[in-house]
């Protein structure tokens, strides 16, 4: 099988929700309004109710309460909530990997981390509209996902090799299936028809430095997502962000200290927004 394959056969096998389908082909539609995308996604109820909660959230730090999705695409902006849709409906697709294979609320867990560093990382980095970045990170390893829930038993040999070391997962990907989870991240991400930015970031997040593009994002997701290893390794900040790619440091212009400033909060801010996403058998 390759990550093309897996792919296809991941789109046979699960659907995305219908309200975020009709968002997708309405979003560039110059005749649909706010209201409009708003009266869509408020028919999946479960889904409106977990951007409500997320939008209102204080990592958006909006001081007046947002009651309706019309109102938090005026905030947020139509292409973000998009975005924040699928990932926030992703906990929803993959919710049957065994457990044994991964822990999904650890597993978003982590993603929501990174996204949080990420994109605190890119105001100090005076990035326009830096939340844009918690989308990216939420989704960064989405590739993985796949893996675990069509080929579980190369999954799980690849675990074995591994022993819980993140950086060696790429390159025993490589050896057991002939590709990277961070090729399948780009394929699913394009296919589901996502910003460039999020498919080059996972793609790259890895390897920053071979990024054709969006490199000073990628960059900031590779920092994060090391650092969100530091939740489950055993491991000093400094040792962690010893891995951390001389050229992600070179591209943001951020220093070890830059980023260690910004941590004390992040943990509990991430345990928040993951009882916002998550199904409550998940987290």
């Amino acid at each position: 099988m390759t990550a093309e394959t897996l792919v296809k056969d991941l789109n046979n096998l699960v659907s995305l929700p219908q309200a975020y389908v009709q968002v997708s082909q309405m979003i560039n539609s110059p005749h649909c309004s706010a209201v409009d995308i708003g009266k869509i996604i408020a028919q999946d109820t479960d889904l409106s109710a977990r951007l409500l909660r997320i939008v209102n959230s204080s990592f958006y730090g909006i001081p007046v309460p947002i009651e309706t999705i019309s109102r938090a695409i005026t905030i947020v902006g139509t292409s973000d909530l998009h975005d924040l849709a699928l990932a926030t409906s992703a906990s929803r697709i993959f919710k049957d990997i065994p457990g044994e294979l991964m822990d999904m609320g650890e597993f978003w867990g982590m993603s929501v981390y990174t996204g949080i560093v990420a994109s605190t990382l890119a105001e100090k980095c005076n990035i326009l509209h830096s939340e844009r970045l918690f989308v990216q990170g939420m989704l960064h390893d989405i590739g993985r996902l796949p893996i675990y829930l069509r080929l579980p038993k190369k999954a799980r040999d690849i675990l074995l090799i591994t022993d819980g070391n993140y950086d060696l997962i790429p390159a025993a990907e490589q050896d057991v299936l002939g590709f990277t989870h961070a090729e399948v991240g780009a394929l699913l991400t394009r296919e589901w028809n996502l910003p460039e930015s999020i498919q080059t970031v996972a793609r790259y997040h890895h390897q920053p430095q071979l990024a054709p593009n969006h490199q000073i994002e990628t960059s900031l997701i590779h920092i994060s997502s090391i650092l969100a290893e530091c939740e489950t390794l055993d491991e000093s900040v400094d040792e962690v962000l010893a891995r951390v790619a001389d050229f992600a440091w070179q591209t943001t212009g951020l220093k070890p200290q830059d980023v260690e400033s910004i941590l004390d909060d992040v943990p509990q801010q991430a345990a928040d927004i993951l009882k916002l996403m998550l199904p409550a058998e998940a987290g």
